[in-house]
């Protein structure tokens, strides 16, 4: 049961003008029995465990994936005086939600100049870019960094270097250093390959009774599945040679037990942010 427009603006039964003459008390008073004979069987905004689920807030109820990380796994953690450390930045997306930050420290294989970075997130004082040549973290000072992020990167490092990395970057974290890091796990991408038609909110919007019997939008539809299909693919790992652009996998009970192993607490095996990959996150202990 969905609320309407008018439900939402609320109507009073009450003269505005006598709200002035009724004590506080009287006015919670009304205000309890304001709720009674209304949404009958009970209120539902809809199922929060559907993660495509309908809501009252119809077309306006969808975050972007990415918007959702930077909700849930960025924002709660970073203040002017928290000290970043971002392996992969690339071009700078992610870079940008930190710049509040005291400092933010990134890494990559490839110089700024060549992923555009200084002209995207603009040169500030409080960023430092360094190129690496190894997964050694040597650059950075021990006992330093508040929170760790890397989103797009680690899902192209082998296991081999993904262990190195996460191995010399606890001495650089504080005790208390929160990080999140996304990895490439081929069963949870296989199993949203599978699964591929519920994820996709186009078909959940199309299959409203009212839009399946409406010929003009089944028509539509059709030819924007027929220009723009969905084209994933289930992949498996046949070797763990590099190339450029590939992905590794990296099943995620193994990473979060590797992590174990060098000394973190997994806080959450996945974060659930995307349906394609994990996003784990740690803490130093």
């Amino acid at each position: 049961m969905y609320r309407s427009d008018n439900q939402i603006q609320g109507k009073s039964k009450l003269d505005p003008k006598e709200l002035n003459h009724i004590n506080p008390h009287e006015k919670l008073e009304k205000e309890i029995e304001s709720f009674q004979g209304i949404w009958k069987g009970g209120y539902c905004e809809g199922n929060p465990l559907d993660p495509i689920g309908r809501s009252s807030y119809g077309r306006l109820g969808y975050l972007s994936v990415l918007y959702a990380i930077y909700i849930a796994c960025i924002r709660p953690y970073i203040t002017n005086q928290t000290k970043v450390i971002e392996i992969g930045p690339g071009r700078g997306c992610w870079t940008k939600c930190f710049v509040e930050a005291e400092e933010i420290w990134c890494l990559d294989a490839l110089p700024a100049d060549y992923n555009n970075f200084w002209e995207y997130v603009g040169k500030r004082g409080n960023i430092k870019y360094i190129q690496v040549h190894d997964f050694s973290c040597s650059t950075l000072p021990d006992d330093y960094f508040d929170f760790f992020f890397t989103f797009g990167c680690f899902c192209h490092i082998s296991k081999e270097g993904i262990d190195e990395y996460m191995k010399n970057l606890y001495p650089k974290l504080k005790t208390g250093a929160h990080g999140f890091v996304m990895i490439g796990d081929y069963e949870k991408y296989n199993k949203l390959v599978e699964k591929k038609g519920f994820f996709d909110i186009g078909n959940y919007v199309f299959s409203d009774q009212r839009l399946i019997d409406n010929m003009i939008f089944r028509k539509l539809w059709r030819v924007v599945q027929i220009i723009r299909p969905i084209e994933l693919k289930k992949i498996r790992d046949i070797d763990n040679l590099p190339h450029p652009g590939r992905w590794y996998d990296y099943r995620t009970e193994d990473f979060c037990e590797m992590l174990k192993l060098v000394g973190y607490g997994v806080l959450d095996k996945d974060c659930g942010v995307t349906h394609r990959d994990p996003v784990v996150h740690f803490i130093k202990r």
